[in-house]
């Protein structure tokens, strides 16, 4: 007689392998592309990792210093006190006098790049928070691949800072390292005294003893090494300055070849966006026949990875755009025009 399992009633879980991966993968199609890798790539089509990082990893396998210990709960002290450095400054204010409580491995969302508002804007959005209490939450996942000005891409994080503001920041330290499988990162607080953050640090310390208890350190160790020495740092803002000219010459050159194809549309939208990924300005009709007829895997949303477009690829990429929005452009002048009725409303 067969025993009844206690996971009888277990449904399967759907996959969170995205379905546009999974297609592209079951492609046999021998020149397929696709441009929505989370991770920045090479010109070769590999994940970029800066040079100094392998060089810097190879010297923390070998030191003979180090023990491999467990960390304490909230993470290796001298990585949060480097990443709190690279986020506000060395002279910050709110390190000077100690308001900030790190906390490590964050799920990352969003970014705050984008963000560029005028004076009276500034005023309006800071009227706004204060008037509504919002607690304003920050995400930095790849700080200096945007504009490769480290302290451009956290400007909006200091300006809170000096007017006072208590926040959430989110930092990921893994794309701009190339660290991908590392999962390097802090959680900031940022707040008015340091008898309500010991509060919520002990707040957070519960959870991260109840999610993971002791984080890893590699990752942590090689970032530590590397913002703390002054060539070795010098040799990474190199890099993500190499890797950000790319993108943007990318982002130039693919403009550039749809306005030689004459593909109807303004373009300009593609070099105004910074960071490796960014918008085509695709509607779906158009996404859907670069993945089913030029075998070119983007998001429904037409947002792509830059740093996927190589000199490989370039000509095939911006000739299917090309195609995608002629044969949709086309399409809506076949469809027919809707008859129009006026109606009159008596006041």
């Amino acid at each position: 007689m067969p025993t009844l399992s206690v996971f009888m009633d277990v449904p399967l879980a759907h996959k969170l392998e995205g379905s546009l991966l999974k297609t592209y993968k079951q492609d046999d199609y021998p020149n397929k592309i696709f441009l929505a890798y989370r991770v920045c790539m090479t010109n070769e089509g590999h994940p970029w990792v800066s040079l100094v990082v392998q060089k810097t990893r190879l010297q923390v396998s070998q030191d003979p210093s180090l023990n491999y210990e467990y960390l304490p709960t909230m993470g290796l002290k001298s990585f949060i006190q480097a990443s709190l450095a690279l986020l506000f400054g060395k002279h910050s204010q709110a390190i000077v006098e100690n308001r900030q409580i790190p906390h490590g491995c964050v799920l990352v969302m969003g970014n705050i790049i984008d963000c560029k508002l005028t004076p009276s804007g500034w005023a309006k959005l800071m009227s706004m928070i204060k008037s509504k209490q919002i607690f304003p939450f920050f995400d930095i996942p790849c700080q200096g691949l945007y504009t490769s000005d480290l302290e451009e891409d956290t400007r909006i994080l200091q300006y809170f800072v000096s007017q006072g503001f208590e926040f959430f920041c989110s930092q990921s330290l893994s794309k701009n390292f190339g660290i991908y499988d590392e999962g390097v990162g802090i959680l900031v607080v940022v707040a008015v005294n340091n008898q309500q953050l010991l509060c919520v640090l002990s707040q957070l310390e519960g959870l991260a003893q109840a999610l993971w208890l002791n984080p890893p350190n590699t990752g942590a160790r090689i970032i530590t090494s590397i913002l703390s020495n002054p060539a070795l740092l010098g040799e990474w803002k190199q890099s993500l300055k190499e890797v950000v000219e790319n993108i943007m010459l990318t982002k130039e050159k693919v403009k550039e070849k749809l306005r030689l194809l004459g593909t109807p549309g303004s373009w300009g939208h593609i070099t105004e966006q910074s960071g490796t990924h960014g918008y085509l300005g695709l509607n779906s009709q158009q996404v859907e026949y670069l993945v089913r007829k030029k075998h070119i895997y983007i998001p429904k949303n037409g947002q792509i990875n830059f740093s996927c477009i190589n000199a490989n690829n370039i000509n095939y990429i911006t000739e299917g755009i090309n195609e995608a929005v002629l044969l949709a452009e086309s399409s809506e002048m076949c469809l027919p025009k809707e008859k129009k009725t006026l109606i009159g409303i008596k006041l």
